[in-house]
């Protein structure tokens, strides 16, 4: 997940690409893209009471996994598109979000996990394509 992230960033910066990352492959590695959003700064545009010096890293570290905090999992608890305990369509979402911005530019980066990998749906988002 770091490698892909900060190597879409590089493209983005030396080629002004119009990218949507998404990705939902493995629980633990969902951290990672919090810190990554968080070294980068964009996480402090959205939370300013997270900073970025020492101050700023200890309040992100201790709301990390604690009630009302940050989710041990990236994804918004009560979330209609990203319900708990069921399995996000990475691939399926992908088509929907380039078709949906109708935008021939973007690329979308969807990253699939191994539980997404053994299902129809994948199978079907795969022949997405041929209907764009």
């Amino acid at each position: 997940m770091n490698l892909i992230y900060v190597h879409l960033n590089r493209l983005i910066n030396k080629y002004d690409l119009d990218i949507i990352y998404m990705g939902r492959t493995l629980a633990t590695a969902d951290p990672a893209i919090v810190a990554n959003v968080y070294l980068e700064g964009t996480y402090t545009e959205y939370f300013p009471n997270i900073s970025q010096d020492k101050q700023g890293m200890l309040k992100l570290f201790r709301q990390f996994s604690t009630p009302g905090g940050i989710p041990s999992h990236v994804q918004r608890a009560n979330s209609r598109f990203y319900p708990r305990r069921r399995r996000v369509r990475i691939c399926a979402h992908a088509m929907r979000s380039a078709r949906f911005f109708d935008n021939p530019e973007l690329i979308v980066a969807a990253v699939v996990g191994d539980g997404e990998a053994e299902t129809g749906p994948l199978e079907g988002s795969w022949k997405g394509v041929k209907f764009c």
